[in-house]
């Protein structure tokens, strides 16, 4: 126990979470709100509408950005102390980001029908979110560049107040339109929002000293730097293609084979997980990837993962225990008594989160060291199999067979990683 209270105080890991706390803290508060108000106006149905289109934005989103978001992290603290590279990485992310933006604003544009069709069904019309979101969609996209290039440099400090600022305008927005609109307002806060977050981002980003824009804009590029974001970006596709698509599909086939219901039990269940492990997985983003990418001995890197274990696992346990003990409790906080029956969702959700956290610390290997091969299989198997194992579990249990399909989904994933990490992780002297 003292050993492991040691590597606590004397881990960079440790700075990096203390640092993220507030922010992460504030985030926790809007999103606390954010649900309450969903659950008070919308109830179950209308926020697994809202989940659905959340996780089509999430696969836009990936798409905006020309799926070069990891690789702009990589690759900025890869090239520390190299700003001519650095420089070049900045801009080549930049074009392909507004081109991107503009081409898939544009089809989402001229289809809005047809996604509207797909994600909430031939008897709603949502089509003039999907419209409006088209148009907002490249400040979207340049906010989560944004983003990657503060991670890339290290910009903990700025990225903590941004995460701060845009916490409190998106859960302002959202209640103003939630309010006066019902369940149009949720969806169309979420996506219009980013035009106040944008120009926050654009503030802090402007005062960061290390980035000279002349100098990018001015920067040599070649199409090596293109090649190195683009196995980033097909990675980046292959999840967008993968995990949101199979949580629609999921969604979709629980409102087919239970009810509306249903489906938002499941979308309020992924919530309450998306709060407590927010910690977690913002310093696994913000620390572990640059970190990663920095390591070129293996012995420091196996350390490292290592050291992540002993830190965060524990924490990770103590956090889940307290959630299930208070589950109760959380979900008339965070709900309203309609949404009761997510008590049984809680345990199979938990034992997924652990597995979930335990063979991430893992995968961010792939990402950090471009794996791009092993990266596309293990996304596009396990996310096949987390859609088989929700199809047998729903149609045995209903909607609380998606969860269990959750926690069996990633302990085999878990399982997976050791296996293809078993000689970092086992052999001292590799």
């Amino acid at each position: 126990m003292k050993r492991w209270m040691d590597n606590f105080r004397s881990s960079e890991v440790l700075n990096v979470s203390v640092f993220t706390a507030i922010s992460t803290f504030v985030r926790l508060v809007t999103a606390f709100v954010s649900a309450k108000v969903i659950a008070i106006y919308l109830g179950p149905e209308g926020l697994g509408l809202l989940g659905q289109l959340s996780g089509f934005v999430s696969i836009v989103l990936v798409l905006s950005t020309g799926a070069t978001t990891n690789g702009v992290i990589k690759y900025l603290a890869e090239y520390n102390g190299e700003a001519n590279k650095q420089e070049s990485i900045i801009k080549s992310s930049l074009i392909i980001t507004i081109i991107s933006s503009l081409l898939i604003g544009t089809i989402l544009v001229f289809f809005s029908g047809y996604w509207s069709n797909l994600l909430f069904g031939s008897h709603t019309n949502y089509s003039s979110i999907i419209l409006i979101f088209g148009f907002t969609l490249i400040f979207y996209a340049g906010s989560s560049l944004f983003v990657a290039i503060l991670n890339g440099l290290k910009e903990y400090k700025k990225y903590n107040y941004i995460n701060i600022w845009s916490s409190l305008a998106g859960l302002l927005i959202s209640i103003i339109f939630i309010t006066y609109l019902g369940l149009y307002g949720a969806l169309l806060a979420a996506v219009t929002s980013q035009l106040a977050i944008f120009i926050i981002f654009l503030y802090y980003f402007s005062r960061v000293k290390t980035l000279n824009w002349r100098k990018i804009i001015n920067a040599s590029i070649n199409k090596f730097e293109y090649y190195k974001l683009a196995k980033f970006s097909l990675m980046a596709i292959i999840t967008s293609a993968s995990v949101p698509v199979s949580q629609i599909f999921i969604r979709n086939y629980i409102l087919d084979n239970a009810d509306a219901a249903s489906m938002g039990y499941y979308e309020g269940i992924n919530r309450i997980s998306l709060l407590y492990l927010s910690l977690i997985t913002t310093t696994l983003s913000v620390y572990y990837l640059p970190k990663l990418s920095e390591i070129k001995n293996v012995q420091l890197l196996r350390r490292e993962i290592l050291n992540g274990y002993k830190l965060l696992l524990p924490i990770t346990l103590l956090i889940l225990l307290t959630v299930y003990l208070l589950r109760n409790i959380l979900i008339r906080i965070v709900f309203t008594s309609s949404f009761e029956p997510i008590t049984a969702y809680f345990l199979p959700q938990l034992v997924g989160d652990f597995f979930k956290i335990a063979s991430w610390l893992l995968a961010f290997q792939m990402l950090a060291k471009a794996m791009t091969v092993t990266f596309i299989i293990t996304e596009i198997f396990f996310s096949a199999t987390l859609v088989m194992l929700s199809v047998y579990f729903i149609q045995m249990y209903g909607g609380v067979g998606a969860v269990y399909a959750y926690g069996i989904n990633y302990f085999l994933y878990f399982i997976c990683m050791i296996i293809v990490f078993r000689k970092l992780l086992m052999n001292k002297q590799i």
